[in-house]
């Protein structure tokens, strides 16, 4: 028999996770990072990558409608690369809780995997 306490903990399959999920989540994607070897500075540009699709996705639907093309899309990018830096700015658990929040932790894992020195992909010549 299931208490409404038990149901209310328990994550269903297609459901986000509950924020204390999300932070033990990062927290252990943060002691992988160290554990590949990454800092801060290495994951920098995967924080400007999500930002930047983020903001190329505003343009294509119309962000800024006021300005003409090329400044609309300055605009925007300029905007990114603000929220960017202010992401990257707050240190790794930021910059992981931002991709986690944008990518889903499995995808995070496999973006810091391929981050990590020395890793090789998959059907490359070396």
């Amino acid at each position: 028999m299931t208490t409404p306490r038990q149901h209310a903990d328990r994550s269903e399959p297609g459901t986000p996770p509950r924020p204390d999920q999300e932070v033990q989540g990062v927290a252990e994607l943060v002691r992988l990072a160290h554990e590949l070897g990454l800092t801060e500075t290495d994951v920098d540009e995967l924080v400007y990558e999500m930002v930047h699709c983020g903001a190329s996705s505003a343009y294509n639907n119309g962000a800024h409608p006021g300005p003409g093309g090329l400044d609309a899309f300055d605009a925007v990018h300029d905007d990114a690369d603000e929220r960017a830096s202010a992401i990257n700015n707050r240190g790794l658990e930021a910059q992981i809780a931002a991709l986690v929040g944008a990518f889903g932790e499995q995808q995070v894992e496999w973006m810091l995997r391929d981050e990590a020195p020395g890793h090789t992909h998959p059907n490359t010549v070396a």
